[in-house]
């Protein structure tokens, strides 16, 4: 008699296991890059930052990944209900629009994986940042709060990303440590640096967006301003707020003296011509896509600032 039949309780078990990591993995791998990435990012600074033994590393590390994976499982849940029609011209391999979950098995998601979060965050000691992310996620999904790119970002994307820092920060702190008050003035310029910068998603999802009844930038001034606007952002001010960020944790004497900070320095302007540029000469959907990830390498590698400077 063989040990595994179909009508075996542990195999029927291991195939819905299987069934709903796949449909985590349908929901998520397009946030890899965006948010996962970073999460392990500000994870490890805040781990080197500490000077946190290597061997206590793997259990914070997996704590941390599983995190982040609830994190913007819980929003991609929201942001793709929200979406489903938008989706359908601008990301149709997404689940709800395949068939591969119904609507009513993702609200039934929605609602059961925001609790395992808020548990995950109550056991975690930072209960009440999971607490604030579900209430912008709702905001900003169920509420209509995306639907203008200044909530979106401004408000939305600026507020999410400074809950991240916290909370990931937080993983990797030794019990005898705290975050202090100058990293969270880096948490919060870092945040409004990644709030600020990321209306430059919305060139390629134009027609989508107007699909959804979404005012993006570009559609709320057209598309030829919005790059004006976005070029002159990336071109002054997002790099004087990137020094801003970088005098959270050094002098500006030595900002400009220091060979490390310098280069530094010089890099993140260049990246944010670049940008600029790009912006203003390839337009296409898929250039610009290219173009936005140009942003978020920057961003990722502006993460552990902390730690080199």
């Amino acid at each position: 008699m063989p040990l595994i039949t179909s009508s075996n309780p542990a195999l029927t078990v291991f195939r819905a296991v299987i069934r709903e990591l796949h449909i985590t993995w349908e929901f998520i791998n397009n946030d890899i890059w965006d948010t996962i990435l970073p999460s392990l990012m500000i994870f490890f600074t805040g781990w080197i930052y500490q000077g946190r033994s290597w061997s206590e590393l793997p259990l914070h590390f997996v704590i941390s990944l599983s995190y982040a994976v609830l994190y913007i499982y819980t929003f991609t849940i929201g942001n793709q209900l929200d979406g489903i029609e938008e989706d359908r011209i601008n990301k149709p391999y997404r689940p709800l629009v395949t068939g591969l979950v119904t609507i009513k098995a993702t609200y039934s998601r929605f609602y059961i994986y925001n609790s395992i979060y808020a548990l995950y965050g109550f056991v975690l000691g930072i209960f009440w940042f999971s607490v604030a992310w579900i209430a912008v996620s709702y905001y900003l999904n169920l509420w209509g709060g995306s639907k203008h790119w200044a909530t979106k970002n401004l408000v939305g994307m600026t507020l999410g990303t400074f809950i991240l820092f916290n909370v990931q920060w937080h993983i990797a702190l030794s019990p005898e440590s705290s975050i202090t008050t100058n990293l969270q003035y880096y948490f919060f310029l870092m945040s409004a640096w990644a709030g600020l910068a990321l209306p430059i998603q919305d060139l390629r999802d134009i027609e989508g967006d107007r699909q959804a009844g979404r005012k993006t930038l570009p559609l709320v001034v057209g598309d030829h301003k919005a790059r004006i606007l976005l070029s002159i952002e990336y071109l002054f001010f997002l790099p004087l707020l990137f020094l801003c960020i970088m005098l959270t944790v050094d002098s500006l004497r030595d900002i400009f003296t220091e060979q490390t900070d310098l280069i530094i320095f010089i890099i993140q302007m260049g990246v944010h011509w670049t940008v600029a540029i790009r912006v203003l000469l390839y337009k296409s959907p898929k250039e610009d896509h290219k173009t936005y990830h140009i942003y978020v390498l920057l961003f990722v590698s502006a993460i552990p600032l902390a730690c080199i400077i």
